[in-house]
């Protein structure tokens, strides 16, 4: 185990649940915030960027799913990575490779560049939530691991609700890409060396909470890799739980547009409107980690919850552009029981071993970021071929109701996955 630096032994002393503690996650929380500005800031500026680079929306989702394409592989090995060296360094190099791809994005001119730019901050921001997580589980109680996984998640969002207002202000009007991401890359820097300076090494009490006798090496952590990805229950929470995530996925980079072609919404306003979207996902994610720590339950949530995602996908597709007011409540309420996805990491690193908890998180984020990047690709695909198929020279509102409809369907099939997976408690009921 690295020796502490000098100003966090006190705080390793004292164990699980220093108050100190909070700074200690509050730095890579707000790394997963400025992450997900990132993750979102192309849909502010979607119909510009199509513009200025002569590509179809298939095209443009091909090079803006390039993000999920280095995320979603980069989960299995942040996981194994943190296992095996913990977050300190593994989080500030991340925040570097983030500041390489937007200085990069800052002169592109086509889609290959912009999908290079979206694939760099991919690489980088894969780290951002699983080490959020990761901390607050190796400095926090177990019994908090549900409330402070939603709440890591809540913090990001909030970047959501507020990047929206944000992105305007740093892009300006008419959007400027380039000045945009210079002063994106200037914040990373910045929190490149927060990370450095506030983020310690694990604790010495960090092996006896795992149950393990030495650090992991290699070999070890690659062992609990392959016990995770050949188990079934995991497999079924990480699938459901990506079907859960179809909506942020589609928010980060078609919600705005869509809001616009389908219910009319002026182009400055949609990315405002949005936000509510962000809104219900930021307060749900904390309340339902709380709830299920105080319930002791997992399951129940993510079943009821991925089926009202689903119908509020659906509520969506059909919401007429008569009933456009609607959505100021529709936006809030869906992103509310979308949010309940978040319980599928600390209930995987529950069916796992426990020192394989980094690798059990990042597997789930990993099958929900390669299924995200999918769906922006296909999102884009669809609705291009269904405009086409209709005679329109380019996608309208009823292609995106369509495209909408065919997501909301996917969706149904995370309440099967989660209805089917086995949790210790049902196990354990089982063999009485």
């Amino acid at each position: 185990m690295t020796k502490q630096p000098q100003r966090w032994r006190k705080i390793e002393a004292h164990g699980p649940g220093h108050p100190l503690a909070w700074v200690i996650w509050s730095v890579p929380a707000f790394f997963f915030l400025y992450e997900f500005i990132l993750r979102i800031a192309p849909s502010l500026i979607l119909p510009d960027l199509e513009k200025s680079m002569n590509i179809s929306a298939g095209g443009i989702g091909a090079a803006l799913g390039a993000y999920y394409y280095a995320y979603a592989p980069m989960q299995l090995v942040v996981g194994v990575l943190l296992d095996r060296f913990g977050s300190r360094k593994l989080l500030t190099i991340a925040a570097m490779i983030c500041v390489i791809g937007l200085a990069i994005g800052a002169g592109v001119t086509h889609a290959a560049g912009l999908a290079a730019s979206r694939f760099l901050l991919g690489l980088g921001s894969a780290s951002a939530y699983i080490g959020a997580v990761y901390v607050a589980m190796t400095w926090f109680p177990h019994r908090r691991m549900a409330m402070l996984t939603g709440l890591t998640a809540g913090v990001g969002f909030a970047g959501a609700i507020g990047g929206e207002f944000l992105l305007q202000e740093i892009f300006g009007s008419p959007p400027e890409w380039a000045r945009g991401m210079w002063i994106l890359a200037a914040a990373g820097v910045v929190i490149t060396i927060a990370i450095w300076i506030a983020v310690p090494e694990r604790p010495v009490w960090h092996l006896e909470r795992t149950g393990r006798d030495k650090p992991h090496d290699l070999r070890s952590v690659l062992h609990g890799l392959r016990a995770i990805a050949f188990h079934g229950p995991t497999w079924l929470v990480s699938l459901g739980c990506s079907l859960m995530y179809i909506p942020l996925a589609f928010a980060g980079n078609w919600g705005p547009r869509d809001l616009h072609s389908v219910l009319g919404i002026p182009v400055d306003q949609a990315p405002r409107m949005y936000a509510l979207f962000y809104v219900g996902i930021g307060i749900g994610c904390p309340l339902v980690g709380w709830l299920s720590d105080r319930t002791g339950t997992r399951k129940p949530f993510l079943v009821i919850g991925s089926l009202f995602a689903a119908l509020g996908t659906f509520l969506m597709a059909l919401l007429p552009e008569s009933a456009s007011d609607w959505a100021w409540v529709v936006l809030p309420a869906w992103g509310l029981v979308v949010s309940t996805y978040v319980l599928g990491y600390p209930l995987a690193a529950e069916l796992n071993r426990k020192d394989a908890a980094g690798t059990a998180i990042a597997f789930v984020n990993f099958v929900g970021m390669l299924v995200a990047g999918l769906i922006v690709w296909l999102f884009g695909v669809f609705i291009d071929a269904i405009a086409s198929n209709r005679g329109h020279d380019e996608p309208v509102g009823s292609d995106f109701r369509w495209g909408m409809g065919i997501l909301a369907g996917i969706m149904v099939l995370a309440v099967i996955a989660h209805l089917l997976v086995r949790t210790p408690l049902e196990a354990s009921d089982s063999e009485r």
